[in-house]
């Protein structure tokens, strides 16, 4: 029989429902929400933005700007797919450049990925994943010495596709670079076949998912296939006491 605690055991949490704190308390936690609040966030960080402070409602986020000094902050994110007005940029990572970014605090709000941070607060630790950044994000999870869940930030508290296959790419990189045990639970096991499945073409699940769909619908088709780019940055910003950052 196996001893249990070689083990490191992998989860999915498949609807974005909030874990019990106690649960998550002993686990690390990748949040992923590809389309596009996490992809933002590895951009903008890896760009050198300083911080990101994710906010549950467009109305917290304009409370939390008015409190930094003057031309230390920026406002970015969406609702309902699009910018919302008095905002400084939306939630398209190719808006987060260097030259608008750089040393800036960004406050955003979205409608699922920012939320998603809050709903696991009391993790271990908790890791900001997508596809820019999913090599780095599967070598620090294997660095650690705590189980962890992944949490797909979902599609208004529904099942996310897009979401789910990346996740399932962090736990198929582990598989394959691991030299520890792992075992998955059945979520885990779901999510790294649906990736498999549709590992050729990733942009593929993004046109195959309902916010694809939306987003195309809106015209904004072009971030699918600049959020589906893989391993172009080996930065993974964590998220500590309500803020987002690359730490040391």
């Amino acid at each position: 029989m196996y001893d249990n605690s070689f083990f490191m055991h992998i989860d999915v949490q498949l609807l974005p429902l909030p874990p019990d704190p106690v649960f998550l308390s002993t686990r690390a936690v990748v949040v992923i929400d590809v389309l596009r609040a996490t992809s933002v966030i590895v951009h903008a960080l890896s760009e050198g933005a300083m911080e990101v402070i994710p906010v549950t409602s467009v109305e917290e986020a304009l409370r939390v700007a008015r409190i930094h000094p003057e031309g230390t902050t920026l406002l970015g994110g969406e609702k309902n797919s699009q910018r919302v007005a008095h905002f400084d940029l939306g939630n398209s990572p190719r808006e987060y450049d260097a030259g608008r970014v750089k040393g800036k605090r960004l406050v955003m709000a979205t409608t699922n990925g920012t939320k998603a941070f809050h709903s696991v607060s009391s993790g271990r630790e908790i890791m900001v994943g997508s596809f820019f950044n999913i090599e780095a994000t599967a070598r620090r999870c294997l660095q650690g010495d705590s189980d962890l869940l992944i949490f797909p930030s979902g599609d208004k508290g529904c099942f996310s596709l897009e979401d789910t296959v990346c996740g399932g790419m962090v736990i198929d990189r582990m598989l394959r670079n691991g030299k520890r045990g792992i075992a998955l639970s059945d979520a885990a096991q779901a999510a790294c076949i649906l990736y498999r499945n549709l590992q050729q073409d990733v942009t593929e699940a993004f046109r195959l998912s309902h916010h694809g769909g939306e987003l195309i619908q809106l015209g904004l088709g072009d971030d699918l296939p600049y959020c589906a780019q893989v391993d172009i940055t080996e930065k993974v910003p964590l998220f500590r006491q309500g803020v987002i950052r690359i730490f040391d």
